[in-house]
């Protein structure tokens, strides 16, 4: 199990098209695109998702990848 930080570090380059779900009420939701990158410019701070209910600008640290069963 990875710790949070290296949790986080990992959302920080996820691709559009990425699923992803939200810590704070289990929605999930597509990654559109990064919202705003971190000074480095490289990183995310933020994601443009796209829930069931529309768009949604999430904080890196609001989501989780969920494990990809084959």
């Amino acid at each position: 199990m990875m710790k949070i930080d290296e949790t986080t570090r990992a959302n920080r380059r996820l691709t559009a098209g990425t699923t992803v779900v939200s810590t704070e009420d289990g929605e999930p939701a597509r990654i559109a695109r990064v919202s705003t990158f971190r000074r480095n410019g490289v990183d995310a701070w933020s994601y443009l998702v796209e829930t069931q209910y529309g768009r949604e600008i999430w904080e890196v640290g609001e989501l989780f990848v969920p494990d990809q069963k084959d």
